[in-house]
């Protein structure tokens, strides 16, 4: 069974058809969505669209819950002028989604647990199993990771997205796994990012299921991405246009 994970789709609508494409190819069976469907980018309301056609699990990112809620988070802006870029990107990326769609992001569910055969599970969140604004760093030591990753959990594996930084990391015989970013990578690499967990049938006496992970790196049409901007009266496009360009974070 091939299982797929994507997140940080960020208002990114080509890189996530792209993404959707290489996914169809790979013929996996699933889709989950690890939250922050828009933002930054130039289209949220198709990027939305095209996440619930899919009728799969979706989680809340933090931006998701704001833009949706309509609040800032305490402790997500950084100063008084980082508040007010927020809130001048949060009235735009509202104003194109209808009030159904975002009710939708509002309502999103926080965490998921996935069940496979062979007693495999699969802890999906979008930041930390403690909020959506976290953040846990592949740089991060191993007590730390472990202590915060999975909390509470018998989970095997933990799947997360929020730092557009992909990896795979192996801690004391459970796996941690980021699925970088569909929409805006940070890692310096422009292509899209989902990560691809494939698992075997149980096999043996202990039934144990065997799986592979890996990151899959997906380019797009980072030409149509920027021409999105054109009309569009994003505050901060500029900023935004450059960090798809380069894959690093907005500035």
């Amino acid at each position: 069974m091939k299982l797929a994970f994507i997140s940080d789709i960020h208002g990114n609508y080509h890189a996530l058809e792209a993404v959707l494409e290489d996914i169809r190819r790979q013929q996996a069976e699933r889709i989950y969505v690890l939250g922050d469907l828009v933002f930054k980018g130039p289209l949220p309301e198709r990027c939305v669209q095209a996440v619930r056609a899919l009728n799969t699990v979706v989680l809340q990112g933090n931006i998701d819950e704001l833009v949706g809620k309509n609040v800032i988070q305490p402790g997500f802006a950084k100063s008084s002028e980082h508040e007010a870029a927020i809130r001048k990107e949060m009235s735009w990326t509202r104003a194109r989604l209808a009030a159904e769609e975002l009710e939708y992001l509002a309502q999103l569910p926080f965490s998921h647990e996935v069940s496979l055969p062979g007693e495999l599970s699969i802890r999906l969140v979008h930041a930390t199993p403690q909020n959506v604004l976290d953040i846990v760093l592949p740089t991060d030591g191993e007590e730390k990771a472990l202590g915060v990753m999975f909390a509470g959990t018998t989970a095997q594996v933990v799947i997360y997205g929020h730092i557009h930084q992909p990896y795979i990391r192996c801690l004391d015989g459970r796996t941690l796994i980021n699925t970088g970013s569909v929409g805006l990578p940070f890692d310096g690499n422009p292509a899209a990012s989902y990560a691809l967990v494939e698992t075997d049938e149980p096999v043996g006496k202990s039934g144990a299921a065997a799986f592979t992970a890996s990151i899959r790196r997906v380019p797009y049409d980072v030409g149509g991405a920027l021409a999105a901007f054109e009309g569009s009266g994003h505050p901060y496009a500029e900023s935004v246009m450059e960090a798809i360009k380069t894959g690093r974070r907005p500035v």
